[in-house]
């Protein structure tokens, strides 16, 4: 796809794909394969592979780019295919996101780097950034998620970023609502925020975001896209009831089981999702059947 093809389409829900494993532990082809095929026409705007959902801090190198080629083999236009290629260093960063867009990535999502946190200011994010965004030929997008970095980037320094030419977007996973209306507020018009938490996505949207990446889009995508949907037709009450159901699988699924609360719904979707990778636990057999329960009562708003 074309720059401006790739701008275009970067809008709508997109899907931050689990990576399964088998008993060994190794990545599952088969099963991240058959993941996706169920994605194709599901209304997404697209995917995202090597996010945190996909467990990315956890995959070699070479795991996350075979995902890519994989995910490339199926994904075509106009759904976009996302790249998470943000590591420490730039020069890591910079040769990781090169490799990714040789097998076809879309769009880079990079991460704030965090090892140095108190190094992490202003200057030094908008080096990381800039000297990434200068030496790729895909679109960058930032990537804040401060609960897990322990790095808050501002939204000065998020305005200032927003004037590079080829920093295009900003994931914002926070769930900090009153911080998205300010970034969208003080950044370069065009710039393009994906809201990164199922709490505030109605919000989110309605403040300007030109979209979502969300968690719950991996096994209740109906849920996600019909929440668009309806916001698109005006449709305030629908929208609001879908909402709610979405906020109740973070509160109830994502927050106090994480990456394994994630597959584990994934499961009882008939998807392929499995144990995270250690030193990430599967949940319990107990845990199993609340996760049950709570989709259940998420998706009967779908019907209602």
């Amino acid at each position: 796809m074309t720059r401006q093809q790739i701008l275009h389409h970067l809008r709508g829900v997109f899907a931050p794909v689990v990576t399964p494993f088998n008993r060994r532990g190794e990545l599952d082809e088969r099963g991240f394969v058959s993941n996706l095929r169920a994605y194709q026409n599901a209304g997404l705007s697209g995917l995202l592979v090597a996010g945190s959902t996909g467990e990315a801090p956890y995959l070699t190198e070479r795991e996350r780019l075979r995902c890519l080629e994989l995910a490339r083999s199926l994904i075509r236009p106009p759904m976009l295919l996302l790249a998470g290629t943000g590591l420490e260093s730039t020069r890591e960063t910079i040769r990781l996101s090169r490799e990714a867009i040789r097998r076809g990535a879309d769009a880079l999502l990079i991460v704030t780097p965090s090892y140095y946190k108190p190094r992490m200011d202003s200057p030094t994010l908008m080096a990381h950034y800039r000297a990434v965004a200068d030496a790729v030929s895909r679109p960058v997008l930032i990537y804040s998620i401060p609960q897990f970095t322990g790095v808050n980037i501002s939204a000065e320094t998020i305005a200032r970023l927003s004037r590079h030419r080829n920093i295009v977007g900003l994931k914002e996973s926070s769930g900090n609502l009153a911080f998205v209306r300010e970034v969208l507020a003080a950044s370069q018009a065009g710039f393009r925020v994906l809201i990164g938490s199922a709490l505030i996505v109605l919000e989110g949207l309605k403040a300007g975001a030109a979209g979502a990446v969300l968690g719950p889009a991996d096994y209740a995508t109906e849920l996600c896209v019909g929440l668009v949907q309806a916001l698109a037709a005006r449709d305030g009450e629908r929208a609001a009831k879908l909402q709610s159901a979405l906020a109740s699988l973070v509160t109830d699924i994502a927050n106090p089981f994480g990456i394994a609360g994630i597959k584990a719904a994934m499961d009882e979707r008939g998807y392929r999702g499995g144990q995270p990778r250690l030193p990430l636990l599967p949940v319990t057999a107990k845990q199993r059947r609340q996760i049950a329960a709570v989709l259940s009562r998420a998706l009967a708003a779908l019907k209602s």
